[in-house]
């Protein structure tokens, strides 16, 4: 079954705003080209990184764990964590600050080019946290992969609520049974997990997205969210998937656009029961959210008043 809801209004039943999110994976600098030249623009980024920010952005109490070097690319990213009240308790040292090159194409999408390790080993409490989320290169590049879905897998032991979103890489990921056998692993251990339908060609060559999000859902998580671009987002929720459209907007690059719809999703469903009603809900927050980043240069996410005056325009086809 296939259904558009509606809700008009923000969720009549959500968890007070104390809830601790803790999101785990790197952090990255980008240096994204404008459109058509070689000049570069550094910028905070890494999609852990980008998640962590936009739900500070939204009002949310975050924590976030990783890497980065004590280097000129880690003094901006310090710095940028501490601009949006974000501690840099739970960020590990690393050899040298990872990079991504991402280059804007014409249609305000963006390829990348990574200069990146991952060795992260640090011990993470999870005393006090409601939801931890992770993804991208930090469950897929060693050695520090292993450390990131043990700690995905001690959450959900704890009851913590696990959000995973692959986030593939091809160029960093390698051999892609490998990586499909590890993507799968985090699907298992989570909750909640959100997927691009590139990722999901990717990782499935051929089969239709919607067929492989069905049998991720089998896999053990309660949601399964596909965002698709300028086609929104549709959500595998038991036997029932929700469709939401995106808003039209002028956009001027991607870069960001999925984290912030991460976050906002994450925003909207926190502390409340899986129904149809929530999800569809969550959608338009995210669908909204990411519309708004794309319309910026650069992950610059948007507070509650920016997705509040979007909302409207997110509406069932």
């Amino acid at each position: 079954m296939i259904s558009n809801h509606r809700l008009d209004g923000p969720p009549d039943a959500r968890t007070p705003r104390t809830s601790t999110f803790l999101v785990i994976g790197e952090s990255l600098v980008d240096l994204i080209g404008a459109p058509g030249s070689w000049t570069f623009t550094a910028v905070p980024g890494g999609s852990p990184l980008n998640v962590a920010v936009a739900l500070a952005a939204l009002g949310r109490t975050v924590r976030f764990a990783g890497e980065a070097g004590d280097d000129l690319f880690g003094g901006l990213l310090r710095d940028h964590l501490a601009r949006h009240g974000i501690g840099t308790g739970d960020l590990a040292p690393a050899e040298a600050t990872g990079l991504a090159f991402a280059r804007i194409g014409a249609d305000g999408s963006a390829s990348y080019d990574f200069r990146f390790g991952w060795t992260f080993s640090a011990p993470v409490p999870l005393g006090g946290v409601t939801c931890l989320h992770t993804g991208s290169l930090a469950t897929l590049v060693a050695p520090g992969g292993d450390h990131v879905t043990a700690l995905m897998r001690a959450a959900a032991e704890a009851g913590v609520t696990v959000s995973y979103d692959p986030n593939i890489r091809p160029s960093l990921i390698g051999d892609r049974a490998r990586a499909l056998a590890r993507v799968e692993e985090c699907v298992r251990l989570a909750r909640l997990v959100k997927v691009s339908e590139e990722d999901l060609g990717w990782l499935h060559p051929g089969e239709p997205w919607l067929d492989v999000a069905r049998r991720w859902a089998g896999l053990g998580p309660e949601l399964v969210v596909v965002t698709r671009g300028g086609d929104g987002a549709a959500a595998v929720l038991g036997e029932e998937v929700i469709t939401c459209p995106a808003p039209e907007v002028e956009v001027v690059d991607t870069v960001g656009a999925g984290d912030t719809f991460t976050a906002a999703y994450l925003d909207a469903l926190d502390g409340a029961a899986l129904t149809a009603e929530r999800v569809a809900e969550a959608l338009r927050r995210g669908c909204a959210a990411a519309a708004i980043v794309c319309t910026r240069a650069g992950a610059v996410p948007p507070v509650p008043a920016e997705v509040a005056r979007m909302l409207p325009s997110v509406r069932p086809r």
